[in-house]
């Protein structure tokens, strides 16, 4: 289950991740990134473009499918459905580390701005 934890949980989560689980969020990841590169070709798709760049993703989405049906338990459907679902969970769970970093470099590039608020509009 995700997001039930308790305090004792932590003591034992934090050095033990298990190689599989790692593989399976990747596996997620990938699968997910090189679902919506599928999206975008599919989308930009006219006779002229024979790009075997379309290749990729179905390759990279099928080697995580082998991946999730290899490591889990479970059927194939509902372990790539885990996998992605687990790896959006990952990325939702890191969205406040990039927010920060962008934060950041947006207040350094305003501030090292050496340039008036009016000279851009001129």
């Amino acid at each position: 289950m995700f997001g039930q934890f308790y305090l004792d949980d932590w003591e034992g989560m934090a050095m033990e991740i298990d190689f599989s689980e790692f593989m399976l969020l990747v596996a997620g990841g990938v699968a997910l990134s090189a679902s919506f590169c599928f999206i975008h070709f599919a989308s930009t798709l006219n006779r002229f473009n024979r790009s075997p760049a379309l290749f990729v993703p179905i390759v990279l989405v099928g080697a995580s499918i082998y991946t999730t049906i290899m490591l889990s338990d479970t059927g194939p459907a509902s372990s790539f459905r885990d996998s992605i679902a687990s790896s959006i969970v990952t990325l939702v769970s890191l969205f406040p580390i990039f927010a920060a970093i962008l934060t950041i470099a947006l207040f350094r590039i305003t501030l090292l701005t050496n340039r008036s608020v009016g000279a851009s509009s001129q």
